[in-house]
């Protein structure tokens, strides 16, 4: 029941960024729209950042799940979904006194899954070279600043990001 609640909550909040703007979203508009009390929400998270750190670690395990494949093609895949269904929230975030955070988040995200895709691809050497950090913290800022530049557009294409992304990852496995 926990996840069901929770889940709800960020259902509730997505909802609710269609709209209103970011920073106008309190916690007794989520609580009021799933019909809960404010006692319920705090048992399951401490604030909203809280609730939006939950709703992108959800998504980011949900695209873990993908990672038994031979390319980065379904990762991408993956995360197209995850940005189209989050975009607005994305969006309204860089007006917000929430966009470091969310920035943040985006960048996490696609850091964990580059992480493990290239374990999986690399396996336990890749993971423990001292230029792996490095590396995945330099494809991750780029990749977050390219998101960032992209939402900042009226048609946003998170696909053509996301093909000329996987194009490079798996040249580089390959020629590695």
């Amino acid at each position: 029941m926990s996840s069901k609640t929770k889940d709800a909550i960020v259902a509730a909040f997505l909802t609710l960024i269609e709209r209103e703007e970011f920073d106008k979203i309190t916690v007794t508009d989520l609580v009021e729209m799933c019909d809960i009390s404010r006692q319920t929400f705090y048992y399951h998270f401490d604030d909203i950042d809280q609730m939006l750190c939950y709703a992108f670690e959800l998504e980011t395990k949900k695209i873990y799940s993908a990672h038994e494949t031979e390319n980065w093609t379904v990762y991408a895949e993956e995360y197209v979904k995850f940005f189209e269904k989050y975009d607005t929230l994305m969006c309204k975030s860089l007006s917000s006194t929430s966009f470091v955070l969310v920035y943040n988040l985006i960048t996490k995200s696609f850091s964990d899954c580059l992480f493990t895709y290239f374990c999986d691809k690399r396996g336990e050497q890749f993971a423990t070279a001292k230029s792996t950090e490095f590396l995945i913290e330099l494809l991750s800022g780029a990749f977050s600043s390219m998101i960032i530049n992209t939402i900042q557009k009226e048609k946003r294409d998170y696909a053509e990001i996301f093909n000329r992304l996987s194009t490079a990852l798996n040249g580089y496995i390959k020629n590695d």
